[in-house]
């Protein structure tokens, strides 16, 4: 009798040791899968993000990420604060005014690159650009800065547009400008070089080119 008692013990704590473990089974693929939505639901809000990189002269440089509208970017010292360069669209169209539109992405102040306008002085003395219309779907543009180096908005039979300048003596579609100044101030700044990045528009090859003979023009 009591061995019947014992073995019916034995069983049901065997029971109940199953019915745990199962249950700690089932909460664990739960958890996984609890895991493994919430990553994915963070990957697809943009909260986690694994920002692309670029090393300039011993600092790591933000690449912004690409959009629609993103024609190219320009960077340069002493911060990773960046200037967007992007396609001014108004129903459908670029403006007719206005086709190219530049402002700040500040990485200095947030990973995120936060998007703010160019003040005035940045705008007319430094970061705007200077456009004018060549012939339909055609504009020639260069920065305020610096009126030596020229860059055409054109768009292509596929009804996309670009921006291409001369990289290498061959034209290219932009991609970026960076530009390291050593020392100077913001009227007359020190410009070791301006490096020029694109894509060769015959070959499709990636152009990069060091423009080193760079100063801050003088108004006329």
């Amino acid at each position: 009798m009591w061995c019947c008692v014992f073995c019916g013990v034995y069983l049901y704590w065997c029971c109940v040791c199953v019915f745990v473990m199962c249950v700690l089974c089932v909460c664990y693929v739960v958890c996984i899968g609890v895991v493994f939505v919430v990553l994915v639901c963070l990957v697809c809000c943009g909260q986690l993000y694994a920002q692309e990189i670029i090393t300039r002269e011993g600092v790591a440089y933000p690449v912004p990420p690409a959009t629609a509208n993103r024609m190219f970017y320009l960077q340069r010292t002493p911060n990773t604060n960046t200037i967007a360069c992007d396609l001014n669209i108004i129903n459908g169209k670029p403006d007719v005014d206005r086709p190219l539109i530049t402002y700040w992405l500040r990485y200095g102040d947030s990973p995120k690159g936060e998007k703010k306008e160019l003040n005035f002085i940045q705008r007319k003395f430094a970061y705007g650009l200077s456009i004018h219309k060549v012939k339909e779907s055609n504009y020639e543009f260069w920065f305020v800065s610096y009126k030596k180096y020229h860059m055409y908005l054109v768009q292509t039979q596929d009804g996309k547009w670009h921006t291409c300048g001369k990289i290498n003596n061959a034209m290219a579609y932009m991609s970026s400008i960076f530009i390291y100044i050593k020392g100077g101030s913001f009227w007359n700044p020190h410009v070791v070089y301006v490096e020029l990045r694109g894509k060769n528009i015959r070959t499709g090859k990636d152009e990069v080119e060091r423009l080193t003979d760079v100063k801050k023009e003088e108004e006329n």
